[in-house]
């Protein structure tokens, strides 16, 4: 097949998946040996095992980035350090796409960018919603979900405020706190402890809020 062909044939996808292979014309082996070939000469830039996009002169439109990240290891959703920069809730720009699933944890350093994965027990694969990413929908989770997520992995924390502003949280109004209390009884004790310490420091900054204002 010539590269022109493929491009059209996969212009409109938002990555190509080599299991697709087998549903387009000809033959499938060859057609992998043609996507080695173009792989060596830099047009396609390879995720994982099977899986490409096209190099930036042959993209046709920008890579959502999210879908990716939910495609390259599934169960899984946006969470984390990213999410929280999604939201605006730290003011740190994060660029590692990370992300909680049931699967091993695990990461793919890519040349579009680096996906880490986090593994949770399956009960706590809940509180995420689809956001539209370029021109796909993706699965992020809610901003509750995302700082319980965090605390999860990070406890080493005891719940204290000057640890909460350490982290710079801001942008606490967009925190549903009713969400914030159901999700919080999906995690354990130690969790659920710096979560309530969290509750009463989200509570106390919209109260100096509205003081200033």
């Amino acid at each position: 097949m010539k590269l022109s062909e493929f491009v059209k044939k996969y212009s409109d996808a938002p990555l190509i998946d080599s299991a697709s292979f087998a549903l387009l014309p000809g033959d499938p082996q060859g057609l992998r040996c043609d996507v080695q070939y173009w792989r060596k000469q830099g047009n396609l830039i390879p995720l994982k095992r099977g899986i490409y996009v096209f190099n930036e002169g042959l993209r046709k439109q920008p890579l959502p980035m999210g879908f990716i990240a939910n495609y390259l290891l599934s169960p899984s959703y946006v969470s984390l350090e990213y999410a929280l920069n999604h939201y605006d809730l730290i003011p740190e720009r994060v660029t590692v796409y990370t992300s909680v699933t049931t699967q091993k944890t695990t990461a793919y350093k890519t040349p579009i960018g680096v996906f880490e994965y986090r593994s949770v027990k399956e009960s706590l694969l809940k509180g995420y919603i689809k956001a539209n990413d370029t021109i796909r929908d993706y699965l992020i989770a809610t901003p509750e979900k995302t700082i319980l997520d965090f605390f999860y992995f990070h406890q080493g924390l005891k719940g204290e405020r000057g640890e909460f502003q350490a982290y710079r949280f801001q942008n606490l109004e967009i925190i549903n706190l009713g969400r914030f209390n159901q999700l919080r009884k999906l995690y354990n004790k130690k969790v659920n402890r710096i979560a309530r310490a969290f509750l009463e420091f989200v509570r106390q900054e919209r109260k100096d809020y509205k003081t200033l204002r």
